[in-house]
This record gives structure tokens, sequence and C-alpha cells, in this order.
């Protein structure tokens, strides 16, 4: 059978709209009892990934949030906001979070908790590719439902942050720096985010397209006007729905395409059971992409991957004297690529020197200064900044081939 996928039209952040629209969407996916039974406790795990106000476009609107907890509520569950944001897994920073996020008004208006357990665990997981043993929040483990509650959001390492990308927020803390560190690839990433969606498993997603963010994002970007609410039981189908929603081919987001080469989607529009409104009607054009959407290495052709040295091979290797060891070594590489550099907007406030998993950074005279030979390009200095100081900008030759 098709997995299915509801799209509902809602073009403001009109409490009301909100709550008929999401209502409409789970209804048509058989309604909230079909996920959530009287009793349960049920994790709502919204995208927070930085305290910021909900007009910024970051995060997933409270109005989302709290119409789900009523719904949850409705059908006899215990809804309650878990989330782990960048930076340090501690109370104070997850209060901070839902105030500036308006998760904290949510939460009152709509009868859920809010999470301060921040207990982590680690668990055991043999069907995994590459994380076989995943850090999660204890919140996670102990809850009997996950709804996934994601934004649709471009970024800068895996294209799109959508359903899938949305659970690296159930890593506690700032453990998320460690596995950048030990995934530096970007394919290998979302290898690994997979492999969350594999053990994590969430009863349902439904995701805040009402405003979405094009450009740099996750957090950069600019706030763009999609006007829908998509639900699904299946991650990778409301991916997919997602992607074409704003223009992307869905193997365009790389944790699309890592799903179908570990046959867990075919990845392909046609296999979504899509029901509600038009996708045609509410299609948007022209949603601009992340400065590295283009540039993930399983989009770059195959033989130019083996003379950047993105992939071994013994044809690489053999290329690999002369002019094209120079090319293979990495340098050309890291033109193409954008690199993270601190603007005038910059405090020296030290947030991403400290949670930059390779030690990239140093203040110095009062700006963040990153070095370009250790920068693994995971981008978490420009997501996690403050101040939005950080920006994302490629080498000369970059500019010249590529153009920004």
């Amino acid at each position: 059978m098709p997995e299915r996928v509801a799209l509902v039209r809602c073009a403001e952040y009109d409490p009301t709209q909100v709550e008929a629209a999401v209502r409409r969407s789970v209804e048509l996916l058989g309604g909230m009892e079909a996920f959530v039974q009287p009793g349960q406790r049920v994790l709502l795990k919204p995208n927070l990934v930085r305290a910021a106000p909900p007009e910024k476009a970051i995060s997933t609107h409270p109005t989302v949030v709290a119409a789900v907890a009523k719904l949850v509520r409705e059908v006899g569950g215990q809804p309650f906001i878990a989330e782990s944001p960048g930076g340090p897994y501690t109370a104070g920073i997850l209060r901070a979070s839902y105030r500036k996020t308006g998760m904290a008004q949510a939460a009152e208006e709509s009868g859920a908790e809010l999470n301060f357990d921040t207990r982590a665990v680690q668990v055991s997981h043999p069907e995994a590719k590459v994380l076989y043993r995943l850090d999660l929040i204890q919140p996670a483990v102990e809850a009997d439902v996950i709804i996934n509650l994601p934004k649709l959001k471009t970024h800068n390492l895996s294209a799109l942050t959508l359903a899938v990308k949305n659970l690296y927020g159930l890593v506690p803390g700032t453990i998320k720096i460690s596995y950048h560190a030990k995934l530096q690839q970007r394919e290998l990433f979302c290898q690994g985010l997979v492999d969350l969606l594999t053990y994590v498993k969430p009863a349902l997603q439904i995701m805040d397209a009402v405003v979405g963010m094009e450009g740099e994002g996750p957090s950069g970007g600019d706030p763009r006007p999609i006007g829908a609410i998509l639900a699904s039981p299946s991650a990778l189908a409301m991916d997919i729905v997602a992607a074409a929603l704003v223009g992307f081919d869905p193997l365009d987001v790389l944790t699309t395409r890592v799903a179908v080469e570990r046959g867990l989607t075919s990845g392909r529009l046609e296999d979504v059971e899509l029901v509600g409104d038009s996708l045609e009607e509410l299609r948007v054009p022209d949603f601009r992409k992340g400065i590295e959407a283009e540039l993930d290495p399983g989009l770059v052709p195959r033989f130019l991957r083996r003379l950047l040295r993105m992939e071994s091979s013994a044809e690489g290797d053999a290329r690999g004297r002369g002019l094209f060891r120079a090319l293979s070594s990495g340098w050309v590489w890291k033109q193409l690529v954008a690199m993270p550099y601190a603007t005038e907007k910059c405090v020296g406030c030290g947030y991403c020197a400290e949670n930059c998993p390779v030690q990239a950074i140093q203040i110095v005279d009062g700006r963040a200064r990153m070095d370009g030979r250790t920068c693994i390009r995971c981008y978490c200095c420009h997501e996690l900044c403050p101040y939005s100081a950080i920006e994302l900008r490629r080498p000369l030759l970059g500019r010249l081939l590529m153009g920004r």
C-alpha cells in the first residue's frame, strides 16, 4: 500500500485556522485516535534549533504545537513538549528556548507539559548503518508515542530540513557536536539521521509549512510563505511531498537519497498517496536553496567526485598523478564549498567556539575567527549563532565558477 500524506491549505498562523487545518490533516489519516490511545504519554517534538521568536521562521510555530496538543488531549493522551536545542542540554537552556520560541505559551493554552528532564541514555541499534549506539534524551525513550513536528526549511548540509532531519533534536545537547565530528562527510551524516529515524519510529509527523525558510537555513535564511500543513505516519513520504511542494526533486534531499539506497523508500512522488488539497495549487515557485544545496557529494557527478577525492576508487587513485594529484588533495573541493565567516554582527560571545566539533574557531580581538584548514563545513556555528552573525561564503575560485 502506498504511504499516505495529507496536504492541507493554511494561509496564516491564526489559531482558529491552524487548528482547523491540523485537525483536517489528521482526520484524513484516520484521526488522532489512530495514533494515540487513552493514557499514553505523547512526546511532541518541534524544531527548536535555537531560542528565536516565531516570526523568524526558525522554529515550529507555537500555534501548530498547541493545535496538535489539543488533539492529543481530546483522545485521552498526555502531551508533553520535548526537544534538545543546540548547545548544552540544561534546564536553563530549555526554559529560555521554550519562552522565546513561544512553546511556553503553547503549553499553557493547550494543557501540554514542558519537558525539563535533562537525562540522556545510550541505546543499542544493531540495524543501524553508522550509529550502532545512539545517544538520546531520556524522555524520547520513555514516551509511549512520538509525534514529530518539523518546520519546512532549507539546510546547508541536507538541502532541506524536514521530518527526518528534525529527529536530530532528540540527540542530547553537545553530543550533537561529537556526531558532527564523527560523521564529517555529508552522506555519512545523513546516514546517521536515517539511523535515528529507524530507531525512533515516530508514529505521526505534522509539518509546519505555513511559513517556511528559504536561503541560508536552518536558522540564517529568510521567512517564505508557503501556506500548508502536512501530516503523515511516514517521515520519508512526508519529506518527498514537502520537497516537491517547494520545487525540489525529492532526491535532492540527501536524507531521502540515503533512504532510497537503503531500500526504505522509492523516493518517488508517484508512489505516495496524496490526500487533501492540490499539490499543484500550493506549490511554491523559485524557493531559494541554501548555498550548499547543489554541492552535496552525493549530487556531484561520479567522475567529479573521484577527481575531487569525494570518494575513493582505483580509477581515482590512478588519476591522482601530476595535476590530478593536486586536484584530488581536497584543495579544489574547499574552494567550491562555503566557509563560515563572522560578520560585524559578531560580539565575540564564544558560543560558536564552544560548540565547534573540531575546535576550528577562536575569538580574536572580540570576533570569531574560523580556521579553514580545520573547519569541516558542518555549519554548526552558522546554525547556532544567537546573533545571526555567521555568513557562509565561497572562496574566490568558487564564486567565479559557481556564483555567490
